[in-house]
């Protein structure tokens, strides 16, 4: 299997863990003098599932002499007031005595009044618009249901909303759904998606892979709060060569030249083209060039790419033994040399002098062999056979 099949694999595995896993919500009671204060990691945005402001129960902010009052459980909801200040931003701060907040008391009197807020950091959502088409691109986004619902996107019979999702042409999308705040209230399917001849299917806590590059996205429940992700994958259509025409057939394409039989197929992986690059420049070229004769075509064949990885790996060897042979023929000359020059330089004068010319091989290798013993036998053409006595 190819290295960037499995690398890519493993990378579409980390883009979606985020989503798989349930958001952890957070609660901050609010006491008198205190600030409410939320953060979340950037890009991350803060989303507030529940807020209520008075004396609600017995906590941190009252204590247990105001449970037996039989007054402990008056609130008022501010979800929406708290929503408005901190959803979409990174941070929020929020003073005790907001005014706002505090024109919601309707409790009695005389009982501390804090603030109970739970919020959950989400990635960016994408803010819906007029109820237009949303164009689904490679990066990651997300939808609220809860926005969907405000803007009254498209009602249909059973009083549910609908908005369109669209990529690029032959592209697929990724669709998941997660429960931003608490389960479903009910039973009811709460968000599924309709795409191509009527094909339903039904969003759940996991990536669902649409064999579509449009869809419908209907939801059925406003009450919980649905974070929607969605995200194209595939491959663009191809270039069309010069001379050349392409079909394709989902993630198969097939390229041909219009004057010659070649042809050559890629398969969509991941977000890439694999397969052989060629083109059909050249053969057109060649079918151009005038002849004055009828030449008979020989039967075609596929044309092969020349240096394909196995060639170049063995030329690279091939030449590295060559290298490698010429470094130590060259290295074994020089020692040979450096060795014969040694040994004429130690021997006596006469030797020497006869031993220091290297193309008299056959001279001083003889000495060489026959050893000093003081008497040097001289070669027959110089004095006929004479010997002569070093003193």
């Amino acid at each position: 299997m190819d290295y960037r099949i499995i690398m890519l694999s493993i990378l579409c595995l980390l883009i979606f863990t985020h989503v798989t896993h349930a958001f952890q919500e957070t609660t901050v009671q609010t006491c008198d003098d205190e600030v409410f204060q939320a953060r979340c990691r950037f890009p991350q945005e803060l989303l507030i599932t529940q807020a209520k402001y008075g004396h609600i129960e017995v906590s941190r902010c009252v204590g247990d002499i105001f449970e037996s009052l039989g007054s402990l459980g008056c609130y008022a909801n501010v979800t929406d007031i708290v929503g408005t200040k901190c959803n979409g931003k990174n941070r929020c701060d929020i003073p005790w005595n907001d005014p706002e907040i505090v024109a919601t008391k309707s409790c009695e009197k005389g009982l501390p009044m804090y603030m109970d807020t739970s919020f959950v950091c989400i990635p960016g959502k994408l803010d819906v618009g007029g109820c237009n088409t949303i164009s689904v691109s490679r990066k990651m986004q997300y939808l609220l249901s809860q926005d969907i619902w405000d803007h009254h996107c498209f009602y249909d019979l059973e009083q549910n909303v609908n908005v369109e999702l669209s990529a690029e042409s032959n592209m697929k999308i990724r669709i998941n759904m997660q429960y931003v705040f608490g389960e479903a209230l009910t039973e009811r399917e709460e968000a599924y998606a309709t795409y191509g001849d009527g094909v339903r299917v039904a969003l759940q806590k996991k990536s669902i892979e649409i064999g579509s590059s449009h869809l419908t996205l209907t939801l059925t429940n406003s009450n919980p709060r649905l974070l929607i992700g969605f995200q194209a994958f595939g491959c663009e259509d191809l270039e069309t060569p010069a001379y050349a025409w392409v079909s394709r057939e989902g993630d198969m394409a097939t390229i041909g030249c219009y004057h010659s039989e070649y042809e050559w197929k890629m398969s969509c992986v991941g977000s890439k083209w694999i397969g052989p690059r060629s083109n059909c420049t050249e053969k057109q070229q060649e079918m151009s060039k005038p002849t004055s004769t009828k030449v008979t075509k020989a039967p075609y064949t596929e044309n092969k790419t020349v240096f394909t990885t196995d060639i170049l790996f063995s030329l690279i060897i091939g030449l590295t033994v060559l290298l490698c042979a010429i470094v130590i023929t060259v290295g074994y000359v020089c020692l040979k040399r450096s060795k014969y020059t040694y040994e004429a330089k130690s021997a006596p004068y006469e030797m020497a002098t006869m031993m220091s010319d290297p193309s008299n091989t056959a001279t001083w290798q003889k000495t060489n062999l026959q050893g000093n013993n003081d008497t040097l036998i001289l070669p027959v053409n110089s004095f006929q056979g004479q010997t002569l006595q070093l003193r």
